[in-house]
């Protein structure tokens, strides 16, 4: 009873030497309210939609080999399944930190020979005698847990694991648009050239006039010069296409991790559907809970904050429980016999009264860790923000740009007909007429222009929107 109530006034003792940990300044994550408020004031600018975000948005496009080639990429990327193993990896320390709450008890065994001195603590016959020590046994180790340091680690390891699992999610999210930006923007550049390839046809039918008129002595040279620098740019053009379409499937083979042969058997892009995307209303109104970066930052911060807990504890006296199950013999014969048996029981306490700084530096680094990861959080907010009402924003003046520039059209094809009327009533030669075309030729090309960046808006903006992403709300933080 004695021995008890000495080692529990050693317990007490160890508590107040222990000391007060000391307060360190922790930065505070940015209020989610600040963020939603951002959105209620471009209310007006949103046409909102009651649909949700499809996690395979692209599927929408029509293009079999656009899913084709997501899907491989998804599967083979060498980014994400290096990602993925860090995943598992994740996983495993916590299944490594977790096992320490139970005891652990390991199995020995040693054989060891050896002539003990005349001149120790052993008499003779043991003493200048050369025997075998026979010692096998089961070891017990455990420590106890009253700070809940290995909770903390242990949580700690787990919100990483999660911010891992998010940080995978990101990373599909950038290689998912990032594959169908470049292949939208290949299917554009293909329209192009085709526009190009009618102009080009618009150039040779004016050079047949032209030459008979200048056989005809009715014009000089300089009308089939210019004839033949508009032909030049306009074969420079499609060259300078060509190179696009090829540089873009370059990138797609290094963003999707394929080999060049991949990319080079891909047929042209065949994009039936681009419908202008509606805007959940759900999405913009909880954008926190459907950005992977967002829930990465956050459980970043949860981590940190877990390790901060877990320096604390390093302040406090651990207490430790070790024993052991096992038989002792010279003899071989005797090793598990009742007078050959070993077992032993202990408990240790320990804490450091001294350490020249360390655990105040260790809670410091702690601490300024989990700052850090709190001003990467609200900057991840900020940047969420900015994207979406950015996007909107452009999304808008993109769609006033098309409106005027349809009315350009307009006008070159009104122009194009009074034209043909006039070729019809032969009050005009063809000239003028073919002249008329190729204006609404290169209207139709400005119009891909457009057209091919209000698609990628829209790309984008499904990315700021997390492109269906959704954090798992059963994931335990």
């Amino acid at each position: 009873m004695m021995d008890f109530r000495n080692f529990l006034i050693a317990c007490t003792a160890s508590v107040l030497l222990a000391g007060c940990v000391p307060v360190m300044q922790k930065a505070a994550p940015m209020d989610n309210a600040l963020v939603n408020a951002e959105f209620d004031k471009i209310t007006g600018l949103v046409e909102y939609g009651n649909s949700a975000l499809d996690r395979e948005w692209w599927r929408s496009l029509g293009d079999t080999q656009l899913n084709r080639i997501v899907e491989d990429a998804l599967l083979k990327s060498p980014t994400l399944q290096a990602m993925q193993a860090r995943y598992t990896q994740a996983n495993a320390i916590i299944a490594s930190i977790e096992s320490r709450n139970v005891p652990h008890i390991t199995a020995d065994a040693s054989v060891v020979r050896e002539r003990f001195s005349e001149n120790h603590i052993f008499p003779a016959p043991l003493g200048g005698s050369t025997n075998n020590q026979y010692m096998p046994q089961l070891i017990l180790d455990y420590d106890f847990d009253f700070w809940d340091a290995r909770r903390s680690r242990a949580s700690a390891a787990l919100n990483s694991a999660l911010a891992q699992r998010a940080s995978i999610e990101s990373a599909k999210l950038a290689l998912t648009s990032g594959i169908v930006e470049l292949y939208v923007s290949w299917d554009y550049d293909e329209e192009k050239l085709d526009r190009l390839s009618e102009i080009e046809e618009i150039i040779y039918q004016k050079r047949a006039i032209i030459e008979r008129q200048y056989h005809l002595g009715l014009i000089d040279g300089i009308a089939i010069n210019d004839n033949k620098s508009a032909l030049y740019r306009i074969q420079q053009r499609k060259e300078e296409l060509k190179r696009s379409i090829e540089g873009k499937k370059e990138a797609l083979c290094i963003l999707g991790g394929f080999l060049p042969s991949y990319c080079d058997a891909l047929n042209r892009p065949n994009i039936t559907s681009v419908e202008s995307l509606p805007v959940p209303k759900e999405v913009v109104l909880n954008l926190l809970a459907h950005r992977p970066d967002i829930t990465l930052a956050k459980y970043t911060v949860l981590s940190k904050n877990f390790t901060i807990e877990e320096s604390k504890t390093h302040y406090y006296p651990n207490i430790s429980l070790s024993g052991a199950f096992g038989f002792t013999s010279f003899s071989f014969s005797k090793l598990i016999d009742h007078s050959s048996y070993t077992p032993s029981l202990g408990v240790a306490l320990s804490l450091p009264l001294f350490d020249g700084g360390e655990r105040d530096a260790r809670l410091q680094n702690s601490v300024s860790d989990y700052n850090a990861s709190v001003f990467e959080y609200n900057n991840a907010l900020i940047k969420a923000a900015n994207e979406v009402v950015m996007l909107l924003k452009q999304s808008n003046l993109i769609d006033e740009q098309q409106r005027f520039h349809q009315r350009e059209v307009q006008a070159k094809e009104s122009n194009q007909e009074i034209e043909r009327k006039k070729l019809l009533q032969g009050l005009r030669h063809k000239l003028p007429y073919l002249s008329a075309q190729m204006l609404v030729k290169e209207a139709d090309i400005d119009a891909l222009s457009i057209r091919e960046t209000k698609t990628l808006l829209r790309i984008n903006l499904i990315k700021a929107l997390g492109g269906g992403y959704r954090e798992d709300s059963n994931a335990t933080h």
